[in-house]
């Protein structure tokens, strides 16, 4: 992609070109969230006050090494990393200059590279680590005014979906476009290092606040209160049983005015739950099929 995008100038020509190459529907339109040819990074704070700097960090950080090194040295070694001309300007956060070929995906199963606690919010920053405000692009906001439906596919909460949805004028879109009729979460089959710490770990709502709270912060508005989560999810489709899966409270979902659909899907390796690809489609077409569910009662969801 790198390569393409340079070869192009621009990374939607570079989508584009790649598309045309693996012979991509012309039905489907492949958007970046963010129209730029520069690198934006996240950062993370914790529950505790902390923060992690870096996607890499808070999902899959490299193995620690031993510091033994003194200030003193770290300074020069910081002199020594401006001189180099690399895609880092001068005075680029440490945290975002770390090569990221080298890394460890945690084992969830011993939950030995657990977080001290949970993720608390997720922004955007500059080189120098100050939070910045990115808008989305254009042409994703658009398309999802015109949309009927908003899913919210399988993948990392805080640095795979979130990230797309704390861009400015998404949540908007989400929250107000009268033509989305359906924000369907598919839950994932187990909780991983950026949804736990394992002593408390992310229940199905938990997901459903996190995605309302990043789409109110694209809006610029605090939290919102759980009886107006049904703004930015109002479905929550769930494999249950599955080693490690997030515990689902119908009923709390229901109180936030979300439907919860349970689907029969089949056991990995580790006992974990996997979803089946045909079951998966036919719910989401029953979803999509419905019709507008906004005018139906919140807190009276069908059991399912």
């Amino acid at each position: 992609m790198r390569s393409a995008r340079l070869f192009t100038g621009s990374l939607e020509s570079a989508i584009y070109l790649l598309s045309s190459i693996c012979g991509v529907s012309s039905s489907i339109s492949i958007l970046p969230a963010i129209n730029t040819n520069f690198t934006h990074h996240i950062s993370a704070g914790l529950a505790d006050g902390s923060t992690i700097t870096g996607q890499n960090d808070i999902s899959h950080p490299s193995e620690q090494v031993p510091d033994t090194l003194s200030p003193s040295h770290h300074y020069i070694e910081a002199l020594e990393q401006d001189k180099v001309e690399d895609a880092n300007l001068p005075g680029t956060h440490p945290s975002l200059r770390k090569p990221a070929i080298n890394f460890t995906k945690p084992d969830t199963s011993d939950h030995s590279d657990d977080l001290p606690s949970r993720i608390a919010r997720i922004w955007y920053i500059n080189p120098y680590g100050h939070e910045i405000n990115v808008p989305a692009n254009n042409r994703v906001v658009s398309s999802l005014q015109s949309s009927c439906t908003v899913i919210y596919s399988i993948g990392s909460l805080f640095t795979s979906i979130i990230p797309s949805l704390i861009l400015r004028n998404i949540g908007e879109a989400i929250a107000t476009s009268p033509n989305i009729r359906s924000k369907i979460l598919i839950l994932n089959g187990t909780n991983d290092r950026e949804t736990g710490p394992s002593t408390q770990p992310f229940t199905a709502i938990d997901f459903v606040a996190a995605i309302a709270e990043a789409c109110a912060q694209s809006r610029g508005m605090p939290k919102p209160e759980k009886n107006e989560y049904w703004r930015y999810v109002t479905h929550v489709v769930y494999l249950e049983g599955g080693r490690g899966a997030p515990v689902v409270d119908r009923t709390s979902l229901a109180d936030a005015g979300v439907e919860a659909i349970k689907i029969y899907g089949r056991r990995g390796r580790a006992g974990e739950a996997r979803y089946d690809a045909d079951a998966l489609r036919g719910v989401l077409s029953m979803i999509v099929g419905r019709g507008d569910m906004r005018e139906r009662s919140r807190r009276n969801t069908l059991e399912r």
